[in-house]
Order: C-alpha cells, then structure tokens, then sequence
C-alpha cells in the first residue's frame, strides 16, 4: 500500500519533516550529501526497521540527537494505517495502529518495500545471501504459507545444528521434519523463479542487453533427493558442527548462453542483468495484487540514459509508489511531482 503521510524526526542531516507523497512517482533532487538518500531510509526505517547503510539503526540517529522518530500513514478506507518506528541509543519501539510490533513480518506486509541502488546493486552480484533476500521478499508477499513454512524450517534447523556442535547424535531425529518442511521450500522456490523467468527475460530485452539472460536454480543440495543428501553428508556436518545442505542454502545463477555472467558480460551488462532480475521480482509482486514501494537511489550510476528511461517507463507502467533521487530531474515517460532537498530540508514541488 502507498504511503500517504511521512514524518521524521532524528533522522542523520534531516531538519524534522513532514511529506505528503504521490501515489505514484515522486522524484527528489538535490546535490550530494543534501538528504535525498536519509529521505529514503527513513522510509526504510519505518516499512523494514533496517538502513540503507551498513550498521545498526542507531547509527541513523542525528548528532547531537538522542531519538529518531519515523511515522507513515498508509493506505485508504478499511486499510488505512499508521506505522510508527522510533529509535533511541538503546533501544527500538515500533508500532502499527497503536499496538506494539513484535513480529517485523507484521510491518512488511503493510508496504513492501524494495530498494534499488548501487550497493544493493553489487551485493546481488557478489553475495548469495542479497539473493537469497530478494526472493525471500518474493515468497514472502506472494507465497501465502512461505512465512510459517519458512519459521518451522529455520526452527528445525537450529534444533539440528545445535545437537551437531554438541556432538549429539540425536541431531538425525531432526531430519524428518527438516526433509518435510525443506521440500515444501523448495517449491516455492522454483514456482517463484518460474513466474518470473518471463517477465526477467523481457525485461533484459527491454533494458537493451543484448544478449540472452536466464536464471537457473540452485536448489541447496546435489541430486534429487533432499533425504539422501543430508544422508550423504552427515559425516561433514558432525565434522563441523552445522547443516551444509537444504534450502537455505539455495541459490539462483543469472546465465548468458548458459555461463554464469561474470564470466561473459561487461560490468555494464551485469548492472542491466541485476535490475531487471530486482525488477521483475517487484513485478511479479505486483502482479499479485500487492502495492510495493520501490526506493531508487542515484540509478545513473547503474544505469545509462536510455537504459533508465526504459526502467521508468516499465516501473510507470505497474501499480507502483515509487522515490526516485537524482542530482538532476530525470526524463521520466509522463510528469511526476518533484521535490528538492538542500541542507537537509525538503521543499514541495
């Protein structure tokens, strides 16, 4: 759902704003270090309880503040809502309506939120656990028993990998359940990379690749049956102490004429690769009914001119709220309200 209402408090070099956003696409513009991106993470901050940066949320908190506080009104009619996210030095309080969060499930399933910029960008390509994440956040919205499968699994998982390390035998009366729940994973995994092969490949196209891409599915384990790979390596997961195989140990591998694309396409291309894969996850939650807010963070520096106007064009063309940052406006299809940040405050378009 669109966030109608943004508040914030605390937040880096941000002076305490209020924002009423578009439904539909909102650019902010302003020089490096103005507070586009805080803009961004604030939003960040409230829908995920993560920054866009690298540490704990505490480090968003303003210097010399000892508090940020981050409110989103969201949504119309019966699904209106209000997150509240608020951070001290030591410790978190978030709220949805008036009712304390336990669950960060409970926020993203209010607006989901994907994030595109160039750390996101490179992480996918060097680090299977930023993969990993991008289709849990698929799952998640359009596999409606992902989450609870996906609890009940990590739960096992824990169970097993905690009788290994203390050299307990008994860690084999977790594979049942491990096999039960790892099977059902694996599902969804590939009918989520399925659904989204098509949109993937036509969006490479639409990017202006060049070359053929595609996806293929690294389920965690070699052979076709889980059972008997976690059989086979009972003796290397007694040796070091936790689960090498299974699903969450799944992987995708993003393929040029079937070789991985580090090996055959530039730095330029794989930039393409990655946004369109990112893209078309966001795509297909679309497609499902569900209202995402994407975040783009300074894409010129993924993205060429042309390649950009075919990503906003595609992103205009899905029932999405989008923020976009940029130094300068950027060429979008059709007008969008602009807004301008310079030293840490915003001014309306």
């Amino acid at each position: 759902m669109a966030i109608k209402r943004l508040e914030v408090e605390g937040v880096r070099c941000l002076a305490p704003t209020s924002w009423n956003l578009d439904p539909g696409v909102n650019v902010v513009v302003g020089e490096n270090g103005a507070g586009k991106t805080s803009l961004l993470e604030a939003i960040s901050l409230v829908c995920t309880g993560k920054t866009l940066r690298t540490g704990s949320s505490r480090g968003a908190i303003a210097h010399g503040q000892e508090r940020l506080r981050v409110a989103a009104t969201f949504g119309e009619g019966l699904e209106a809502g209000d997150l509240v996210y608020e951070r001290t030095r030591a410790q978190r309080l978030w709220r949805l309506n008036d009712a304390v969060l336990r669950s960060a499930a409970l926020a993203y399933q209010q607006v989901p939120v994907m994030v595109f910029n160039p750390e996101t960008h490179y992480a996918v390509l060097q680090d299977s656990n930023a993969r990993r994440a991008g289709m849990y956040w698929a799952m998640f919205h359009v596999e409606p028993l992902f989450l609870e499968t996906w609890r009940r699994y990590q739960r096992l998982l824990r169970q097993r990998n905690a009788a290994l390390r203390l050299r307990n035998m008994n860690y084999r009366l977790f594979d049942p359940g491990l096999v039960q729940t790892g099977l059902v994973l694996a599902g969804f995994w590939e009918r989520t990379l399925v659904a989204m092969r098509a949109p993937f490949i036509a969006l490479t196209e639409r990017l202006g690749l060049g070359m053929a891409a595609d996806t293929r599915l690294r389920p965690g384990w070699d052979g076709e049956s889980l059972a008997e790979a976690l059989e086979g390596s009972r003796a290397g997961d007694e040796r070091v102490g936790y689960t090498q195989v299974g699903p969450h140990r799944a992987d995708i591998v993003f393929e040029i004429d079937q070789r991985s694309i580090q090996e055959v396409a530039s730095h330029g291309q794989q930039k393409v690769v990655i946004s369109a894969w990112r893209l078309a996850v966001v795509q297909l939650v679309a497609e499902k009914g569900r209202q995402a807010l994407v975040l783009l963070d300074d894409l010129a520096a993924e993205l060429d001119r042309r390649r950009r106007a075919a990503f906003y064009e595609t992103l205009m063309g899905l029932d999405l709220q989008v923020v976009v940052t940029a130094m300068e406006p950027e060429p979008l299809p059709s007008p969008a309200p602009m807004f301008h940040v310079e030293h840490g405050r915003l001014h309306g378009p």
